[in-house]
């Protein structure tokens, strides 16, 4: 077993805080040396998170519970008879086997369609927002559209994009900044925060348009964390934090920062507002 294999074992116990201090601290060196264990720890622990703080538990009704316990009797039942029908005529046997390698040569004919491959060439959101913050940090990008709250851009994005623009109201934040930008025909949003410490790049687009996945794109981990969980993590960059959230299934956010992940996090975490 070599370490990444054995730090795997571990992040469930790493993030109910269960180590042992050797164990802990073998967990701690490696994911400090490895941004992908490092990514799987933190997906984890803001997955607990979320459900610790936003999921309600409820008690399924007698009926329904009695319902689902039918209907994977009548699934067992059926895989049975299938089972029984391909021993007792090879004849189905050999038209499912068919089937499948025809659905096979189907899938390989997708992958190597012309949609597909401009769906996988598409522009990649996280990339994106890690370069357009070093040019907002380089003076590249300017703000065309600027004060000292966020209320000052309500008119700006007010009708110009087709999803809600997440404005968040930050404390001891100096002015902030809106960029309003189209890509190969999306209208996208941009904020940025000019805090004490530093920027703070908010980059945002259409939900829906993101996960076509036609102009621009997302990691398949990236978008199954947005839907399951609201958030999203990147831990594999060296230099900066990146936080990812979705807002009313309309809108999903990207924001780059050096500061800390869980501040970054905490700072867009609480209710935002739109316009």
């Amino acid at each position: 077993m070599n370490e990444c294999q054995k730090t795997q074992q571990y992040i469930t116990d790493a993030v109910d805080n269960r180590l042992s201090e050797v164990d802990r601290n073998f967990f701690e060196e490696h994911i400090e040396k490895c941004p992908s264990c490092r990514n799987d720890f933190e997906l984890d622990a803001l997955t607990k998170d979320f459900v610790k703080t936003k999921i309600t538990r409820h008690t399924t009704p007698d009926s329904v519970a009695m319902r689902i316990k039918q209907e994977i009797e009548k699934q067992v039942a059926s895989e049975q008879r299938t089972t029984s029908i391909f021993t007792r005529y090879p004849l189905a046997r050999a038209a499912m086997i068919a089937m499948v390698v025809f659905g096979a040569a189907f899938i390989i004919y997708l992958l190597n369609s012309p949609d597909l491959q401009n769906t996988v060439q598409a522009a990649n959101m996280m990339d994106q927002s890690i370069e357009n913050y070093d040019l907002f940090l380089a003076g590249t990008i300017q703000p065309q559209q600027f004060g000292q709250s966020v209320d000052e851009l309500r008119e700006y994005f007010r009708e110009r994009v087709d999803f809600p623009v997440v404005l968040k109201p930050v404390k001891e934040c100096e002015w902030v900044g809106g960029v309003l930008s189209d890509y190969n025909g999306l209208s996208l949003a941009h904020l940025v925060y000019k805090m004490p410490t530093g920027i703070v790049y908010v980059y945002q687009a259409n939900w829906k348009e993101v996960r076509k996945g036609n102009k621009i794109s997302l990691s398949n981990g990236a978008i199954t964390s947005l839907s399951q969980t609201g958030w999203y993590v990147n831990g594999s960059h060296d230099k900066y934090s990146v936080v990812m959230w979705l807002y009313n299934n309309e809108t999903v956010c990207t924001a780059v920062s050096s500061m800390e992940k869980s501040e970054l996090k905490e700072m867009f975490s609480t209710e935002t507002q739109k316009y």
